[in-house]
């Protein structure tokens, strides 16, 4: 791994960024997340990191009604371990300054990622609408 990787985005609330980076980027988590909705839509924005010019972690965030949902987080297995997922999480709580709240969700299976949330000033709460299903676990953060 070189050093440093940068996140780049890719599209913005329509706007396609990078045409090229974000085509493969929705191959990729096609792949990724196999049996889940598609989250490519107007009100996003996402963000990938390459190296070598493979990409290598990628993120994603929602906006609607001053909270900001975070959609997506992948590192690709040999990159893990390295804060990527932590500085993506940073990259989005700032890209979200205009919002009140973050809320995101995980597989019970994603201690990793919920270690980098709790680290990252998110707790656990318990939905009234569990919008990404019932195998899901979710986090919070105020943020003013």
């Amino acid at each position: 791994m070189k050093a440093p990787l940068r996140l780049v985005k890719v599209f913005s609330w329509g706007t396609v960024i990078k045409p090229n980076l974000y085509e493969r980027l929705q191959a990729l988590d096609a792949r990724v997340f196999v049996d889940a909705k598609n989250e490519f839509k107007e009100n996003r924005e996402w963000w990938v990191i390459e190296d070598n010019g493979q990409i290598i972690a990628y993120c994603g965030s929602l906006y609607i009604d001053g909270v900001c949902i975070f959609v997506r987080a992948w590192v690709h297995r040999p990159y893990r371990g390295n804060g990527l997922q932590s500085r993506m999480i940073k990259l989005r709580l700032k890209a979200a300054k205009s919002c009140y709240k973050a809320i995101t969700y995980v597989h019970p299976d994603g201690i990793s990622s919920m270690n980098h949330l709790v680290n990252n000033g998110f707790r656990f709460y318990v939905p009234q609408a569990k919008y990404a299903g019932d195998g899901f676990l979710y986090f919070y953060k105020d943020m003013k």
